[in-house]
């Protein structure tokens, strides 16, 4: 049986035995008839109206996939949810715990892409993009102090691809992209960002030795990381939570230090909320800056993103730091996080 990121070995009989014995253990009042085959599903009582205790099954267990739904209340969730809303576990956590439970991609990346495309009417057609070779990157390969006095570990420069440029020359071009002349910016760590798919779409850079920060004019920013998330949890990491963060050099420290993060490369974008509003991950953390453009990011990331958890980094819990980079490790993992609601229009409107 498949239930969002889950290959669960049990099919829905096994998994509702053994959620009505743990349920007539602790003596709830849930589930007490014993279900009923209907074809392709199975009738139960309706936990949700009735105190769960109808006389006759109103609602149904898809038993394909466990999707629950009531013909009174007309409720209708997830098998995981389901079990978190008798049980107060989370759904997920519990099949883990009781069946043999492998992790897979809820949905392949082809097809998120396609979705984000079919939405997203600034987005270029595939074939007219041109990516970087991978190759490209071999002669940027070095580790610089600077990307250790920036919170980065070697195991996180080595997953992103960071690298260095020592003397990088920065074409000056007009409004029809024509080159006018040059710019020597000098050393820069390089940031590759790519699709979900892995494909390099450009290489951002950041001086060393002054503010500068190259970012190519006119395109679609990517969610920085995500393409890293994915291929995590292709190697088995179990991945719940995902911090939003503005720059690539915050989203980096978090990773360093054993949290998962992408960066939005500002406050966000409608391009990049149709992403992340796609994939299937359920919790977002922000930890935009401790400003007040940070501020506007969370409630715009609210405004875009809902019917998903949403927690934050209590900005009490950056002191006098403008950003997560300006943290130090253990400031950052004790940090208050606060929120977990799942955001919804109504929730917008009310504060």
């Amino acid at each position: 049986m498949r239930i969002g990121t889950l290959s669960i070995n049990a099919d829905i009989y096994k998994i509702l035995t053994k959620l009505r014995h743990q349920l007539r253990i602790s003596n709830s009042v849930y589930l007490k008839l014993d279900p009923k085959e209907s074809g392709d599903y199975l009738l139960i009582q309706c936990p949700y109206h009735k105190n769960g205790q109808e006389r006759h099954p109103s609602a149904q267990l898809r038993k394909k996939d466990g999707l629950f739904y009531c013909f009174n209340c007309k409720k209708s969730v997830r098998l995981d949810k389901f079990i978190y809303d008798l049980t107060d576990v989370n759904g997920k956590e519990w099949l883990q715990d009781n069946f043999q439970v492998s992790s897979v991609e809820d949905r392949d990346l082809s097809d998120i892409l396609n979705k984000i495309k079919s939405i997203s009417p600034k987005v270029q057609e595939e074939k007219k993009i041109q990516y970087i070779d991978r190759s490209e990157l071999a002669q940027y390969r070095y580790t610089h102090p600077y990307m250790f006095k920036r919170k980065l570990n070697l195991d996180t420069i080595r997953k992103f691809d960071i690298g260095y440029d020592k003397d990088y020359i920065m074409n000056l071009t007009d409004e029809t992209g024509k080159i006018i002349g040059q710019r020597d910016i000098g050393e820069c760590i390089t940031f590759p960002n790519k699709d979900p798919n892995g494909n390099i779409l450009f290489i951002a850079r950041r001086a060393i030795n002054t503010k500068f920060f190259h970012y190519p004019k006119g395109v679609d920013k990517p969610v920085y990381g995500l393409y890293e998330i994915y291929r995590e949890r292709r190697l088995g990491k179990d991945i719940r939570e995902i911090y939003i963060c503005e720059s690539m050099l915050d989203c980096l420290a978090v990773w360093s230090w054993g949290k998962y993060a992408v960066a939005l490369n500002g406050t966000g974008s409608s391009y990049q909320y149709d992403i992340l509003r796609n994939t299937d991950f359920r919790t977002f953390i922000l930890a935009t800056d401790n400003d007040f453009a940070g501020q506007q990011a969370r409630i715009r990331f609210k405004e875009h993103i809902t019917n998903k958890f949403i927690k934050e980094i209590d900005y009490k819990s950056y002191n006098e730091c403008k950003d997560i980079n300006d943290m130090e490790e253990d400031q950052f993992l004790n940090a208050n996080i606060i929120g977990g609601l799942i955001w919804t229009k109504q929730n917008l409107e009310s504060i």
